[in-house]
């Protein structure tokens, strides 16, 4: 499926930004190597709005290929992520009064819920997925499985019923903003609160961020254009703050008000930040490309830890796994699988000595990754945003 028209604000005004060809889904982990099973390769292309200036991805690889009840994704599996959100725990209830109603949806394994339970608030979440679902509602949390929209408000009989909605990485999925926007709006009662965390497109281009584009995410917000849609939806923007969270992320406090007439006059006044865009995701691929090959010329043997989403792309669009012996990521759900797209195994890290060097793909999370492993290999490194040795 592709759309014509702007997520954010509805017009037919998109020029394309650049196209990465078909890929496969970065949320996609095969039990086989590529070789054995080839796998779904979708178009990927990113877009922009000349009108409201959101990023976008148009064509939709079917959703249950991307969202399903063998989701791959576990929040507390992640150290920082749950040193995030405990400090988002704690800044959600500075925000609230004591006992407040919270409703969380794309709330994974409940890492930010069990958090806002312990602090007293009456919580509810739901999540697509049935996997982690299930993982939440095993820490006794109520959660339901399914997706957030006007209709689910609708059914499950909760519009006006809570004091904040919440998501934290959601937005970047949803197709169709409007209706989740309004199914928040619709969930809240009057005067409530809307806490909204995103990954901060700006870093596409500042830290080169390429590999954060794939499929599953269909959109990447800037300050300007997540405000424009909220304030269009019935929200009056209260605080907008940047954290560190995946290498830079937008955090936005908004408030229920009636519906606002939709502004006309909107735009980034820049008419060549499009083709800056797309030359700065060019460039940064071939650099990075060129940064893998000369570490695996370098070294004995090159390793990658981390792998995430955003790691199975960077391999993919740099075409660079072959020079890879193994990725080693810490979560369950991905071991013993494969790269998608590629032969390269993922594997568990054991600690032993290995020969060679180790470049950190899941970057942001670095710090802790490299003062875990940096004395088992010869080198660690990091590609992105910039060539690093640690």
């Amino acid at each position: 499926m592709r759309r014509a028209d702007c997520r954010g604000c509805g017009r037919p005004a998109l020029r394309l930004v650049h196209d990465f060809g078909e890929q496969p889904l970065a949320g996609h982990f095969p039990l086989e190597p590529e070789r054995v099973e080839r796998a779904p390769r979708y178009p990927l292309e990113l877009w922009a709005c000349e009108a409201c200036t959101l990023l976008q991805i148009t064509s939709l690889p079917p959703i249950e290929e991307v969202f399903h009840a063998d989701y791959r994704y576990s929040s507390s599996t992640i150290p920082a992520l749950t040193r995030h959100f405990d400090e988002y725990g704690d800044w959600l209830s500075r925000q609230l009064v004591a006992g407040a109603k919270v409703m969380e949806f794309g709330c994974n394994d409940g890492v930010l819920l069990e958090r806002l339970v312990k602090r007293g608030f009456d919580c509810r979440g739901v999540d697509a997925s049935l996997n982690v679902v299930e993982v939440a509602r095993a820490k006794g949390l109520s959660v339901d499985e399914g997706f957030f929209s006007s209709a689910y408000v609708a059914a499950a009989g909760i519009a006006g019923r809570f004091d904040l909605v919440t998501c934290s990485n959601v937005y970047a999925h949803v197709d169709d903003l409007s209706d989740v926007t309004n199914a928040a709006w619709q969930a809240l009662a009057d005067s409530g609160l809307l806490a909204i965390e995103v990954h901060d497109a700006s870093g596409l281009s500042e830290s080169c961020q390429f590999e954060t584009i794939y499929h599953e995410h269909l959109c990447y917000f800037t300050e300007g254009s997540l405000s424009q849609h909220l304030v269009a939806h019935g929200f009056r923007v209260l605080k907008v703050q940047r954290t560190a969270m995946h290498g830079g992320a937008l955090r936005v406090l908004a408030q229920k008000v009636q519906p606002s007439v939709r502004e006309q006059t909107l735009g980034s006044g820049d008419p060549g930040w499009i083709e800056a865009l797309g030359s700065a995701l060019r460039s940064g691929i071939e650099r990075a490309s060129g940064s893998i090959s000369e570490l695996s010329t370098r070294h004995e043997a090159l390793w990658g830890y981390g792998a995430a989403g955003r790691s199975q792309m960077f391999l993919n669009f740099t075409q660079s796994a072959h020079r890879l012996q193994a990725v080693f990521d810490d979560s369950p759900l991905r071991q013993d699988r494969f790269i998608c797209g590629t032969n390269l195994p993922i594997e568990r890290f054991d600690s032993v000595q290995r020969p060679g060097c180790c470049v950190i793909l899941a970057w942001n999370y670095a710090p802790d990754v490299s003062a875990r492993i940096a004395d088992r290999f010869d080198a660690v490194y990091t590609v992105l945003p910039e060539l690093r040795q640690w």
